[in-house]
């Protein structure tokens, strides 16, 4: 069964979402849609290492960071490295239209809520690759979900 869809997917009457661009966006289409072809296993991997980086983070302590280093809340860490988890899940069902979406929301508002303090000097180096890799699965799964809507 590896490569091939089931019967109920292919006669599904969900239309496809693997539109070509037009416009602007038409020359970046290519770089875009190679990361989630369906024989791929890649999909997942971005979002997935991002969520066990927040689940790694929430084993780390606050107290070992300087006072005046910024580092997200506890609660804050569990949270998206949950969501980030469930988004690599709905990836892993090929289902990447939802996937990206989940994905690229919640990295969007992990952004609004973290970016400016984490970016501020004195910096810690797990507070910088959460960011940088958020900031990264917002632009990868961002283009998926934003240049190829229906």
């Amino acid at each position: 069964m590896e490569g091939k869809e089931s019967p109920e997917r292919v006669n599904s009457p969900i239309p496809s979402t693997s539109k070509t661009a037009s416009g602007v966006f038409s020359s970046f289409q290519p770089y875009a849609r190679s990361k989630f072809s369906p024989s791929s296993h890649i999909t997942m991997g971005p979002i997935l290492g991002l969520g066990t980086l927040f689940a790694a983070s929430a084993v780390v302590p606050s107290t070992v960071v300087r006072p005046n280093v910024y580092f997200p809340p506890y609660l804050h860490r569990v949270g998206f490295s949950l969501v980030f988890g469930g988004a690599a899940y709905v990836l892993a069902a090929g289902d990447a239209r939802n996937g990206s979406g989940i994905a690229t929301a919640w990295s969007l508002t992990y952004l609004f809520l973290h970016l400016r303090r984490s970016l501020r000097p004195p910096f810690y180096p797990i507070t910088l690759a959460m960011t940088t890799g958020t900031a990264a699965c917002a632009a990868l799964y961002g283009t998926e979900y934003f240049m190829y809507q229906t």
